[in-house]
């Protein structure tokens, strides 16, 4: 098998030189079992060696069947965690070097940029700057910041910014949740589940402000296989149709409006995957694993496991990739 991984992360070597330095959250901490990337006091994730070394991750990918990953730069703990002015200089260098492993890795990775959601204005320069300059071929951003999402106004101007690009854009999950303060003391379910929650608010939002009918051409990927998308749309359809029939914002049955986004497959079970692809289409399925996080042979596993049939599956692996980079070129 070869396939095109959507949700993978990579921190770069200036950007982690950069949370060593910081004395705020995010920074990196000395552990007993290494140094670790901090999100808050208690809250570490561990640099593994295998995650900063490309050489061994094009290894493990070769074994996995991956022929190309997506990377980015992992939201949590990322540049969404910092000050306008030093989100907008780190977002800048990392896609800078981002741009540059992709050229050292012609074929393996295709980096999708960070931006600083603090500052809209200038996120749409950064996004302009990482495609036009350093090659990247979509735009990697979290579902909401401090509660805001994407549907708001001040992002208006960015996401016409990628449409007029023409590159994809990658929507994410960001700590913390919007659920964390209702999922105390049970912090591990924030990442579980309160994720999950958040990317489904996000793309409903979308939708239903009427944000999605001013991007037309824009191409949005939602991680997670959409959070918990596939198993409400009844109920959506129902309330549509019983309540907000008419809506000026959403003309058509949110299953069919739902269809207008990809969703990647990370950290679904192989029952899920199938599920989606019969309510959303195989062909609005892209492969994803969520490396490091999980293990990259495992979110292949889960996509062949999940009973859809070859064509199915070939379509969602790397088909379904390799169309919607073509009518993005």
């Amino acid at each position: 098998m070869s396939a095109v991984d959507f949700h993978a992360y990579y921190q770069p070597p200036r950007f982690l030189r950069h949370l060593r330095q910081r004395k705020g959250y995010p920074r990196i901490e000395r552990t007993s079992a290494g140094e670790s990337v901090f999100t808050a006091p208690g809250a570490g994730r561990l640099l593994r060696p295998e995650q900063l070394d490309l050489d061994a991750r094009i290894e493990m990918m070769d074994k996995a069947g991956v022929q190309a990953q997506v990377l980015r730069l992992q939201n949590v703990g990322g540049i969404d965690a910092f000050e306008p002015s030093e989100a907008i200089e780190m977002a800048r260098s990392v896609n800078e070097e981002l741009g540059d492993v992709a050229r050292r890795y012609p074929g393996r990775f295709i980096p999708f940029a960070a931006v600083p959601l603090q500052a809209p204005q200038s996120a749409c320069d950064v996004a302009k700057e990482a495609v036009a300059g350093h090659g990247h071929r979509g735009v990697g951003a979290s579902c909401q910041i401090a509660g805001v999402g994407l549907d708001d106004a001040r992002y208006e101007e960015l996401l016409a910014t990628i449409e007029a690009l023409g590159t994809p854009l990658l929507i994410l999950p960001n700590h913390p949740s919007l659920l964390a303060p209702a999922l105390e003391p049970y912090q591990w379910l924030s990442g579980a589940f309160g994720f999950q929650v958040d990317l489904t608010w996000a793309v409903l939002r979308l939708l239903a402000s009427g944000v999605c009918e001013r991007v037309p051409k824009l191409d949005l990927i939602v991680a997670n296989l959409g959070g918990v998308l596939a198993s409400i749309t009844e109920r959506l359809d129902e309330y549509w149709n019983r309540v907000h029939a008419g809506s000026s914002t959403m003309r058509q049955l949110p299953t069919i409006e739902l269809r207008r986004f990809y969703y990647e497959t990370a950290s679904a079970d192989p029952r899920a995957i199938a599920m989606a692809a019969s309510v959303f289409g195989s062909d609005r399925l892209l492969f994803g694993s969520d490396y490091p996080s999980f293990a990259l042979d495992r979110g292949m596993h889960n996509v062949l496991r999940s009973g859809l049939s070859t064509n199915d599956v070939d379509s969602i692996l790397s088909g379904n990739a390799a169309a919607l980079f073509s009518r993005a070129m």
